[in-house]
């Protein structure tokens, strides 16, 4: 039912892509991440809270047509529903069904509770296609309140010896997380950037609260907050003038030794070995795909329980989608 080819995960019975890599006539988006989410297709279906984030940041001239989560539609020969996944604001998985065959290609998701975006919904299907970004058995996330608890402590110990707070996040989805659990649960000011401040605006608008923040000042001492800038805006001009830093950074691949940040903080917004292992199981697919990342050793361990991995049928194709730089977005 699904093909991919260099344009990438396409339907021929609805005539669409899911997430295309180039442009191409319609497009179905999992959520707003640049990777996932690019510019340059004729028709963009999605959920509504990934229209307002994608026209946001692509423009507002997109032709874009967005639906509820669990709204049927009917594209061609096929019927398709967006249902969450977990990851970010209007994050979704993508049910296809085809004269009853059912495909579900998640995009990116977690499975553990996250306060700003719904949760993710387990879906039972003929072949479920999941993301592989964290497919080994050393990504295993720790809790989430006590990562916070750490970049509240590490914020502290900055301050007590005069040097300002910047924490890198991504500026869709982990900075909100973020922020929120913050705001939520220590007396301390957030100071935003701008990219962050102007996404924080649509979450407020779909009932997010908890995420007030300042507006940077190079010229005003901040050492007495954190500071959430995107990793890409880490070499930034103004961080030159705010004075003595330090820099965190928060993603799952701070389990790794990260030479270009001080702290890593092991926050991420994609399913870790446990999740991945257990959404594919409650999928009860007798196909099951990896995209995005290496799923070598995931294959292998599904393989010893009796689950087997396919390949696309392919023609012509380049490596599927791959997954942007940690250090960009």
């Amino acid at each position: 039912m699904i093909v991919k080819d260099d344009i990438g995960l396409y339907c021929p019975a609805g005539n669409f892509y899911v997430d295309p890599l180039k442009p191409c006539e319609n497009a179905l988006i999992t959520h707003a991440h640049a990777d996932h989410a690019r510019p340059g297709m004729t028709n963009y279906i999605c959920t509504h809270a990934t229209k307002d984030i994608m026209k946001l940041r692509i423009g507002h001239e997109l032709n874009i047509s967005s639906v509820d989560y669990g709204q049927e539609i009917t594209l061609g020969n096929a019927t398709v529903s967006f249902h969450s996944a977990g990851h970010i604001l209007g994050s979704a998985q993508i049910k296809i069904n085809v004269n009853e065959n059912i495909t579900v290609i998640t995009g990116d998701y977690k499975v553990h509770t996250d306060n700003t975006c719904d949760a993710f919904q387990h879906i039972e299907c003929n072949t479920f296609i999941s993301e592989a970004t964290f497919a080994n058995p050393k990504y295993v996330w720790t809790n989430f309140g006590d990562e916070i608890e750490r970049i509240y402590n590490w914020y502290l110990g900055n301050k007590n010896n005069g040097v300002n707070s910047v924490l890198c996040a991504y500026s869709l989805g982990k900075s909100q997380r973020i922020i929120n659990a913050l705001n939520k649960q220590y007396p301390v000011d957030i100071y935003a950037h701008d990219n962050i401040r102007n996404i924080n605006k649509i979450y407020q608008n779909y009932g997010i609260s908890n995420l007030q923040t300042i507006r940077i000042n190079e010229n005003k001492d901040m050492t007495s907050g954190i500071i959430v800038i995107p990793p890409g805006a880490r070499k930034s001009k103004f961080l030159k003038n705010i004075g003595p830093y330090k820099t965190g950074f928060c993603s799952g691949w701070a389990i790794n030794k990260l030479d270009e940040y001080d702290e890593g903080f092991k926050i991420s917004d994609h399913a870790d070995w446990h999740e991945l292992i257990s959404a594919i199981t409650k999928s009860k697919a007798k196909e099951v795909i990896l995209i995005h990342g290496s799923g070598n050793v995931l294959k292998k361990y599904l393989n010893t329980k009796g689950i087997q991995i396919s390949d696309f049928t392919r023609s012509n194709t380049k490596e599927s989608t791959m997954q942007l730089s940690m250090f960009n977005e």
